[in-house]
């Protein structure tokens, strides 16, 4: 009789750590859950306030020329000049 006393405490024992890993492993997916939602819900709002804030072309009217940016007025123009390299 006393070897299955403690042949069942052994089996609690068990059960509530296979309890404890299981609940921890749940808590663990509903977190990372609630971060992706919150993360997809951020790029949603920011994909929305994006595109809304673009001005709305009227295709009746002409479209301005774009202009092109001169080569010279990259930030990277002139690097080499802290290298001391010459050119």
């Amino acid at each position: 009789m006393d070897a299955l006393a403690m042949y069942n405490s052994a089996l609690q024992v068990a059960a509530a750590f296979l309890i404890f890993i299981i609940g921890y492993l749940a808590l663990l997916l509903v977190i990372v859950v609630c971060l992706l939602a919150a993360e997809a819900v951020h790029q949603g709002v920011a994909f929305a306030r994006t595109s809304l804030s673009q001005p709305i072309v009227d295709h009746n009217e002409p479209s301005l020329p774009i202009a092109v940016a001169a080569s010279r007025s990259s930030a990277f123009w002139g690097w080499t000049h802290r290298l001391g390299i010459r050119h």
